[in-house]
């Protein structure tokens, strides 16, 4: 099949992929869990202490009659936040195991594990127009999502000065959402086997992702929808996801430096309608198909990645007015493919053309082939000569 039309075949299925699965994060009924068989939700997480209620608080009022019922310290301020911690909370199928909405004191919820939030749209936690939180410790994995800043159907809400840090959402449907959210920051988290992407940015703008882990999701490590001067930096780890490990379409002025994206069913890095990214110092090896992939974006950079060993290292399709500089892109099958371009500044890749391991077969094959001939031609010679060499010596 000709690069282009396997290229295109690749871009519609992909883009079919991700409006189907938008689609339903959209229309709650697509959460709905009807059958039980889905593997991620069958096991429950191991209880280490006495399982609580769910908890509900709306508005910062709400949060004076929960303290005041013992349920938690502080006073929301930014030195003595309210804290909610050490809790087990079984979401029992459905509703949100802990919700808090309208909120803009400080709080924190630590080391709480969270499960079983299955019904609908529900998560294990889940903030609507809260501001000021912070999220540290938590489990919250066996559910719909396992955290989630904002509203999913209308993508709004998501609020702003929240830190979410050292979390686990694993085995869940959706990892983590943020929606219509800024000035947040997710960090040191752990994001692995969800049924569709480890973390979900949509609309969701200045947002610093850093030192995450995102592997084995039955779609892609990261997913950014319409995200703007956000900062996916410093050692995020996308690896072994069945689509993508890093999806961003419709965003602008992102950096996106020093991830580690190897492994992945697709590419390690796409971006689609998206321009003004900066993609530097990522390391994307073995993806089944692209390094780096640009489709219909312009005015972006790409530099100082090292992008080893896939089948295209870059590929630029109908994008144009990108610069491509300084990648290393050793081991492809081709190294910077385009396609209905003009304008790019491609200078200074190291496209040396190591053998890719999808040869090493035929290459095996073939020298053990010369070998043996070799070796056949060297007998039939000693054989030929063996008489004059017995009169040599016998002179």
């Amino acid at each position: 099949m000709k690069l282009k039309a396997k290229l295109t075949i690749i871009i519609l299925i992909s883009l079919g992929i991700f409006f189907a699965t938008v689609l339903m994060i959209t229309v709650n009924q697509s959460f709905i869990t009807g059958n039980n068989n889905d593997t991620n939700l069958d096991k429950e997480p191991p209880k280490t202490s006495a399982v609580s209620g769910k908890i509900r608080i709306i508005n910062n009022s709400g949060w004076v009659d929960f303290r005041n019922a013992g349920n938690c310290t502080g006073s929301g301020t930014y030195s003595n936040p309210y804290i909610i911690e050490d809790l087990v909370i079984d979401g029992g199928g459905s509703g949100n195991s802990i919700s808090i909405e309208n909120s803009n004191v400080y709080f924190k919820i630590e080391n709480c594990t969270l499960y079983n939030a299955e019904w609908g749209s529900d998560a294990g936690i889940r903030l609507l127009n809260v501001n000021n939180s912070q999220l540290i410790g938590n489990n919250c994995s066996y559910s719909q999502v396992g955290i989630e800043l904002g509203d999913r159907r209308d993508y709004s809400g998501g609020g702003y000065n929240n830190t979410i840090n050292g979390n686990n959402v694993n085995n869940n449907r959706g990892g983590m959402y943020l929606f219509d959210g800024y000035n947040n920051t997710i960090s040191n988290n752990t994001a692995n086997n969800n049924t569709w992407s480890g973390i979900y940015l949509v609309g969701s703008n200045y947002t610093v992702v850093s030192g995450n882990t995102m592997n084995d999701n039955n779609m892609c490590g990261i997913n950014i929808g319409g995200g703007h001067n956000n900062r996916i930096v410093l050692g995020n780890t996308m690896n072994d996801n069945d689509m993508h490990g890093l999806w961003m379409d419709e965003s602008f002025n992102n950096t996106i430096s020093g991830n580690v994206m190897n492994n992945n069913n697709w590419s390690g890095i796409i971006l689609i309608d998206s321009n003004y990214n900066v993609i530097l110092g990522n390391t994307a090896f073995y993806n089944i198909e692209c390094g780096i992939f640009l489709f219909e974006s312009i005015y972006n950079t790409i530099s100082r990645n090292t992008a080893n060993y896939n089948q295209w290292g870059i590929v630029l399709y109908t994008s144009s007015y990108n610069t491509i500089s300084g990648n290393t892109l050793i081991g492809n099958d081709e190294c910077i493919v385009e396609i209905n371009c003009q304008g790019n500044v491609i200078q200074d890749n190291n496209c040396t053309l190591t053998p890719s391991l999808n040869y090493l077969p035929n290459i095996l094959i073939i020298s053990i082939t010369i070998v043996g001939v070799s070796v056949f031609i060297i007998y039939l010679n000693h054989k030929r000569f063996k008489k004059p060499q017995q009169d040599l010596e016998f002179v």
